[in-house]
């Protein structure tokens, strides 16, 4: 059927307050529509009422001429005013119902699931809920006339007569004296003055009266006057075809007609006007059109001029009313009054009387759409009815001024309008007689259709709540409209207010047995507060969006754990209890389902909502689209598409973990392996790369929850996979193998109590290559559901196109799967005899045994270390049995004791500064920066060294030392990694190998506290004394000394021993011991060639273009041995020697990071070398006395002896030839800062008061001058000291004596005591040259005037190096330099 579309809401009033006519026709009229199957030529006439083209100007009620373009007009076969009975809400529910059933009820254009569709906003209401429109249409229609209003009372009778008659024009006055004629007369609002029209029909199929026509049209416009219309019809009297287009066009005008006035009255295949041709319905159109242009607007117009000016004084104002006041009260006769009682009781208005008159007046402004002068007419009237109390004509004065307002093009504010609808309903239902509910709910109506036209929907809700609460169905329809109205907001739709009414209208529908609108109701409740949630979620963060369908859990996953899940739970019961009442099984398991996602519905709730869907799945599960139990039990590829997907329990996939051999030590992955001591890192591209080897297990760890606070229990809880086979692996097996390429264990049961969190572990077995992808789990729930839960986590953002960055865009994840590879390494690493606490300095043994259990060969193994100082490795062996592993383990030691340690030797040593946090296992002997180990320079290394390749079943021991390091507890981190492929490229470029990482946890506990300090030597300033404090920090526990080692590149060690100094050292408990050396120059040419190559990597790396690729040359270090108890240790040892090297390597590297944080790491072995010349590196044995018989050593590196050696600072010197060009402005900006960081460095250290040069004064003789004289001449050395490596100086030397009392402040040192009067004598001015680390000798000589000790060290050197050039950089130590005495210099004058 064909609904109703009104492209203007004010047509709608228009149409509804239009002029009526009353059509009376003879038999002959009835016979002639009949066969064109209308009941009536009303009925006949009715589709050309509408819209009808007037195209004429008339003048309104003020005499102004304006255009009325077109008008309707009703046609109607009777005409009474009866007591009309209150409707009841079982009729108005019936006539709801009525309404809805012919409507598409699921339809929800305007909600998704992703939000409010803007585009569908823009539609009409109508669209939304065309049952709304049909029984507007319909409750319009049933209007029935009233003594308070004229727009049901026709204002003219058409009366009709066939021209085959005997005499029309008798048959004419015969209907002119009809009963409804006379009712028209008598009691409607036109009385006497209701217009007449008449209209002759001719009929076609009596051709005979053709000729006579004009005779008979004649005869009746004579006795009739002008009013008077010829109409010719049914002229197809050869019956075309029904099923033509003409005909088929004609049916369809009384067809649509019909489905707009009558939209509830069922018209179904009927055929209209079929003895009518376009010819007769243009006839028919143009009599209805003469007839409203000739006769009814005419009259219409007639009747206002008339009426306006009866009614002129009571338009006035108040001088007819003071008149009227004057004669009531003062004078002598009683007026009859105007008043009389209706139908139903109200007081109404004589049809003569003033008030009558001005109501009628403005209707017939109002009809003739002059709604401005209608306006101020009820106005008028409406005082005039409220001070009469007639309170049914004041409230449709009331509604029809509001109208007026709503009808002009420039409406006024709410608060002029919307009162006067308020006052309107209200008198309807609460002032008159008995309430007029169809005439409140028109009012509602009319004003709700005119706030649309105007986009008025922020007024609507408060309009359309105005409906009486009693009326059932007709309280829903106006709830859901209403709702409607806040989606038409302008700025943004009010999506919560929209719910609150939407529930509203559900209720009622449900309350009124109207279950399908109830169920759309609810179901766009839950739609709107899922696109609610989904809006404020957007707004704070961006997340992929899975789509669901319309009525699948999508919506409550969003609303779960939110403050309107409680409401979610009542819409979800709700519509799963009418789905099961409409038998549809499939979306009550889904709403059902829907209920088990909030944790916040009471306890007793939740159980009874888990049993009616338990229930709901038991009595229909024959009925739903679910599989098998045989396919439940055997889980099936594709058991998503068949099982239901539950909220309950949750499992996040993201906590979701893959274990690759979990019944293996450490965590296993594939890392990508660099060298710089960096550790093994993830793949870069940032996704878990899972690859395992056939016939390895992997277990998967899920993370359930249960969000309910009832215990539930999930029974065969087991992984859905999907499985894609290699390509060799098909080739080799065929497409189909009957073997399964996989195998997953299940577990039975897993009990959740309420809010629990439990762990789950699923084991897949391997059998084939391939890819094997985790898409879901499979359970029963409670040993009755089968449910599905989808594991699915978004990739990583893709940001590489500009459509990418703007639309969220996300790769697929692979992290809930993993590659299945016959090549891939399986390592088994087991971790022997690894200690968890140690002493401080001790060392002891442990084992790392690693066996290959795949079939293929290891072509690569290497180990990594987070913590090298406190590990040592030595070179692994390939054992078959358990025997050769002990007898291994036990032919390797740590210390090498022997009873012939030399006292100073001289050795050969690298001096590369290597990352020593790797070490190659098995595969190429490489060092960590991917050069070749072995022989460097003459020197041999002391790199292990790695077996060839690790075989199938295969076993490899690998020795490795634990010392405790640092006090403390700490936690060390060892990876090994595996290849099945070879590669010398694995630390130079990078590799990615299977790693599995272990943490090591270790508690260091304080053995020995070990300090040393310095103090110069009295006798040459190129000495120093070096003392070493050693304290026993145990209790009850004593430590024997084995042995001191120093080792220095520029430096020998020699004990100074007393006559007390035991032989062996032993130190109690909480005891200190005091170890004093002697620190002296190495009788050989020093180089300094470390900070040679520092100096001029350096320069190259601030200011050439090149950086620099150069390693440091070795060096020839001095090894220094004590032995402090009954056996010395051999240091040179390869075993003891590469762990001390690591060490001191790990010990710089870690140093020269943190000073100079602006040099990457990876330029630091081609910059600074192991071993300083001048530095000086102390390792101190010692072993247990009784107890566990415990050895270890501590160790100091890096002593200064407090001789300047900063040479630093010459490095930020530019070259000759001058630094490299800086292309772009910011390189530059980084040298500069770079340069500023070393120089801020060398600063730090300025405070030091070592000297590049020293004075020291030596009494070599005394003598007399004579015997008879006192005096007394000393013979002096003086010597003169250059501490520095790369200058020579001249220098000038003068000697102060006290005399000279102008300098004397300023060279003499404080001193106390007595002092001799003395004074140099001789020369005491010297020059001299002394070369680098040498020393010049003078001769001085004093004159004493007694004998004593006196305070000799007065003088003042002045130097400048030797070939210094001027400095080019502000950073430059400055080369010249004035020094004065620091300390005394005392000498004995004695004979």
């Amino acid at each position: 059927m064909p609904r109703p579309t009104l492209a203007q809401k004010r047509d709608f009033v228009a149409k509804a307050f239009c002029p009526r006519a009353l059509v009376l026709s003879t038999p002959a009229i009835a016979d002639a529509c009949a066969v064109n199957n209308c009941s009536t030529f009303a009925d006949l006439l009715a589709p050309f009422g509408q819209d009808v083209s007037t195209q004429i100007t008339i003048q309104d009620g003020q005499g102004a001429p304006y255009f009325l373009d077109k008008l309707n007009i009703k046609f109607t076969t009777d005409f009474k005013i009866e007591k009309r009975s209150t409707h009841s809400r079982t009729e108005i529910d019936d006539l709801v119902h009525t309404s809805v059933l012919d409507s598409d009820q699921t339809n929800v254009p305007f909600l998704t699931e992703h939000g409010v569709d803007a585009s569908a906003l823009s539609s009409d209401t109508s669209v939304w809920a065309p049952w709304y429109t049909l029984f507007r249409q319909q409750w319009m229609t049933t209007m029935q006339p009233s003594e308070h209003e004229s727009f049901m009372h026709p204002v003219a009778c058409v009366l009709v007569a066939s021209g085959s008659e005997d005499d029309p024009v008798g048959a004419l006055r015969t209907l002119q004296a009809h009963a409804a004629v006379n009712r028209v007369q008598t009691q409607g609002f036109s009385g006497a003055n209701v217009l007449f029209y008449y209209v002759l029909v001719h009929d076609g199929r009596d051709p005979g009266v053709l000729q006579t026509i004009d005779h008979t049209f004649d005869q009746v416009r004579r006795a009739f006057g002008q009013n008077l219309s010829l109409l010719k019809i049914n002229s197809n009297t050869d019956l075309i075809d029904a099923d033509t287009s003409e005909q088929s066009k004609i049916s369809s005008i009384w067809a649509n007609t019909l489905s707009t006035t009558q939209p509830l009255d069922p018209h179904p295949d009927s055929v209209f006007g079929s003895m009518l041709n376009m010819r007769d319905v243009t006839a028919l159109r143009d009599t209805v059109k003469q007839m409203m242009v000739r006769g009814i607007v005419p009259h219409m117009q007639y009747m206002i001029r008339v009426l306006s000016d009866q009614t002129a004084n009571q338009r006035r104002g108040i001088t007819g009313r003071l008149f009227s006041a004057g004669r009531r009260y003062f004078g002598t006769a009683a007026k009859a009054s105007n008043t009389l009682t209706g139908v139903d009781g109200d007081t109404y208005f004589r049809y003569d009387s003033a008030e009558a008159q001005m109501r009628k007046l403005a209707d017939y402004s109002f009809m003739l759409k002059d709604f401005r002068f209608a306006q101020s007419v009820y106005q008028v009237a409406r005082r005039d009815f409220q001070s009469e109390k007639a309170w049914k004509c004041y409230a449709g004065a009331q509604e029809m001024v509001g109208v007026c307002k709503l009808m002009l093009e420039v409406h006024a504010t709410r608060a002029e309008f919307d009162s006067n609808f308020e006052d309107a309903v209200t008198m309807y239902l609460h002032k008159t007689h008995a309430p007029c509910q169809h005439l409140a709910i028109r009012c509602i109506i009319i004003y709700y259709e005119l706030l649309k036209h105007h986009k008025l929907y922020s007024f609507a809700p408060t309009t359309l709540l105005r409906v009486p609460n009693s009326s059932g169905a007709l309280r829903a329809m106006a709830c859901e409209q209403a709702a409607y109205a806040f989606l038409k907001f302008p700025n943004r739709p009010e999506l919560r207010k929209f719910s609150f009414y939407a529930m509203l209208a559900a209720q009622e529908y449900q309350r009124a047995g109207i279950a399908s609108l109830a169920h759309r109701c609810l179901r766009m409740v839950r739609l709107s507060l899922g696109a609610t949630l989904a809006t404020d979620e957007s707004e704070s963060s961006e997340k992929p969006v899975d789509d669901k369908s319309l009525d699948g859990s999508g919506t409550s996953r969003a609303l779960a754990g939110s403050n309107w899940s409680s409401i979610d739970s009542y819409i979800n019961h709700e519509l799963g209890t009418q789905c099961m009442a409409a038998q549809d099984y499939d979306h009550a398991l889904q709403y059902f389902m829907a209920l088990m996602g909030s944790d916040q519905i009471p306890p007793k709730l939740q159980s009874k909502y888990l049993q009616e869907l338990l229930q709901l799945y038991l009595e229909s599960s024959d009925k739903l689209d679910l599989e098998s139990e045989k396919e439940l039990a055997a889980g099936l590829d594709g058991a998503q598409n068949k099982r239901v997907e539950l909220s309950v329990p949750t499992i996040d996939a993201r906590m979701t973990r893959v274990i690759m051999s979990p019944d293996l030590e450490g965590e296993d992955g594939v890392l990508e392996w660099r060298n710089g001591g960096a550790a093994p890192s993830a793949l870069v591209n940032g996704s878990a790369d899972h690859r395992c080897s056939v016939g390895e297990s992997v277990a998967v760890l899920l993370v359930v929850k249960n969000p309910l606070t009832i215990g539930i229990t999930l029974n065969g809880f087991t992984l859905d996979c999907h499985f894609d086979a290699a390509l060799d692996a098909k080739a080799t097996n065929g497409e189909e193998s009957e073997s399964p390429a996989f195998a997953i264990t299940t577990v039975d049961t897993v009990v959740l109590e309420g809010g629990q969190t439990s762990m789950v572990t699923v084991t897949i077995t391997t059998h084939c290559a391939g890819r094997l992808t985790i898409r879901g789990a499979t359970y029963l729930l409670c040993d009755i559901l089968p449910t599905y839960k989808t594991l699915k986590m978004p990739g990583k953002r893709l940001n590489d196109t500009m459509e990418q960055r703007v639309t969220p865009t996300y790769s697929v994840d692979t992290q809930l799967g993993f590659q299945i590879d016959a090549s891939f390494p399986r390592l088994e690493a087991v971790l022997e005899d690894f200690p968890d606490t140690l002493m401080s300095g001790s060392m002891q043994r442990a084992l790392v045994r690693l066996t290959n259990r795949t079939q293929q060969s290891c072509q690569n193994i290497m180990l990594w270390l987070s913590h090298p100082s406190f590990f040592d490795v030595a070179s692994p062996q390939l054992v078959d049995t358990d025997e050769e592993s002990a007898e291994l383990a036990e032919s390797q030691s740590m210390y090498v004791y022997s009873d012939n340690v030399e006292a100073t030797s001289e050795v050969l040593a690298a001096n590369v500064l290597r990352d020593c946090s790797m070490f190659v296992l098995a595969g190429p002997a490489i060092a960590s920066d991917g050069s070749a180990a072995g022989t460097e320079c003459g020197v041999k290394s002391h790199a292990l060294i790695p077996v060839e390749t690790l075989g199938p079943g295969e076993s490899l021991l690998v020795p490795v030392w634990i010392r405790g390091d640092r006090v403390g507890a700490h936690t060390l981190s060892m990876a090994i990694g595996a290849s099945t492929t070879q590669s010398t490229r694995a630390l130079t470029t990078g590799c990615k190998m299977r790693t599995r990482k272990f943490e090591i946890d270790l508690v260091v506990t304080p053995s020995l506290r070990v300090n040393a300090f310095v103090r110069p030597s009295v006798q040459n300033p190129h000495e120093r004394i070096l003392g070493i404090e050693i304290e026993n920090v145990q209790s009850g526990l004593d430590i024997q000394l084995v042995q001191s080692t120093f080792t220095s590149g520029h430096y020998e060690l020699l004990p100074l021993r007393t006559g007390t100094t035991p032989r062996v050292v032993q130190i109690g408990s909480k005891q200190t011991v005091n170890l004093m050396y002697k620190a002296r120059p190495w009788a050989r040419d020093v180089q300094a060639q470390p900070e040679q190559f520092t100096i001029s990597a350096l320069q190259q790396y601030i200011f050439a273009k090149d950086k620099p690729t150069a390693v440091p040359a070795p060096i020839r270090l001095v090894h220094s041995n004590a032995v402090l108890g009954h056996q010395g240790i051999d240091s040179t040892h390869s075993s003891l020697q590469a762990y001390i090297a690591r060490s001191q390597a790990h010990r710089r590297r870690t140093m020269l990071r943190n000073a100079y944080p602006l040099i990457p790491e990876k330029f630091h072995s081609a910059l600074f070398p192991l071993y300083e010349t001048f530095g000086i590196d102390f390792v101190l044995f010692w072993s247990e006395t009784g107890g566990k018989g415990r050895t270890g050593h501590h160790s100091i590196t890096g002593i200064d002896l407090g001789v300047p050696h900063d040479y630093i600072n010459e490095a930020l010197t530019p070259p000759a030839s001058g630094a490299a060009r800086m292309w772009l402005k910011d390189t530059e900006h980084d040298r500069q800062e770079l340069i500023q960081s070393i120089a801020n460095r060398s600063a730090a250290s300025a405070h030091r008061t070592e000297r590049t040069l020293d004075v020291a004064l030596r009494l070599t003789g005394v003598r007399r001058v004579s015997e008879a004289d006192a005096l007394c001449v000393a013979d002096i050395e003086v010597s003169v000291y250059n501490h520095s490596w790369q200058h020579a100086y001249n220098a000038t030397l003068r000697l102060i004596s006290p005399s000279e009392s102008d300098q004397a402040s300023e060279t003499k040192p404080e001193s106390s005591g007595p002092q001799a009067a003395w004074t140099w004598c001789g020369v005491t001015t010297h020059t001299l040259s002394v070369d680098p680390l040498g020393s010049v000798c003078v001769q001085a000589q004093v004159a004493c005037s007694a004998l004593g000790i006196i305070d000799v060290g007065m003088w003042e050197l002045s130097a400048t190096a030797v070939n210094a050039t001027a400095a080019t950089s502000p950073y430059a130590k400055s080369l010249e330099c004035k020094l004065h005495p620091l300390h005394p210099s005392f000498i004995n004058v004695t004979i």
